[in-house]
């Protein structure tokens, strides 16, 4: 071996000189970026989807979709998407942030004929959620949560599993991971140990009564 190749693996052997070299190399591979996909980067974490709710009357999902896409495009011209919810009040996408201050400024709905009063309220993106694996059993709950309060997990829980010689469940070494931000972080740190942050992936849902995917045994119609 090389006195080079000697030097680069002692130096690689330390795992935080390691991680604060990937660190310096992501913040100079973002400055050397372009100006353009900074401001879209900004742009799309600016706008966030309304939740317009009926002050009076019916719900806004009562009335005719038609009559809703009439006056949400005289209110704030083209939209990106719009769809209700169970609880009657709709949720729209906006497609630029001069739209969503209008349509948060909007306390109407009308298409000359008929108006409708809302309440238009902006909706807080919901952190992201990961799942790290291969987590000690012998590191209860309460030290995950004191551990991981500073990196902006808010909540934590280990998945559970049934084993084949018994009917009890049993802690796994999978724990699911709440952040604060909607970015997920690469890692997170419990005691010395650093854990990989993958994507948590829920299952589909699927009706007990019909075992199709998608609708609920509450709402199944088979």
């Amino acid at each position: 071996m090389d006195n080079d190749d000697l030097e680069t693996s002692e130096y690689y052997r330390d795992a935080q000189s390691f991680r604060a070299l990937r660190e310096r190399k992501s913040k100079t591979d973002s400055s050397a970026g372009s100006g353009e996909s900074c401001s879209k980067g900004n742009k799309a974490v600016d706008l966030l989807p309304v939740a317009l709710e009926r002050k009076t009357g019916r719900e806004l999902k009562a009335y005719s979709p038609v009559f809703i896409h009439n006056c949400l495009e005289k209110c704030i011209c083209s939209y990106k998407s719009c769809f209700p919810l169970r609880n009657g009040n709709l949720i729209v996408k906006c497609c630029s942030l001069q739209q969503m201050t209008t349509l948060l400024q909007c306390t109407n709905l009308t298409d000359g004929a008929v108006s409708v009063e809302i309440t238009a309220r902006s909706m807080r993106p919901l952190g992201a959620r990961g799942v790290i694996y291969n987590v000690p059993l012998d590191i209860s709950t309460d030290d995950l949560v004191s551990c991981l309060a500073s990196q902006g997990v808010k909540f934590v829980k280990r998945f559970r599993f049934k084993s084949s010689d018994s009917s009890k469940l049993k802690d796994s070494k999978s724990v699911f991971l709440q952040f604060t931000t909607a970015a997920l972080p690469g890692e997170v740190k419990i005691g010395y140990l650093f854990f990989r942050v993958k994507q948590y992936v829920p299952r589909p849902l699927r009706c007990f009564k019909c075992n199709r995917y998608g609708p609920v045994t509450g709402h199944c119609r088979g």
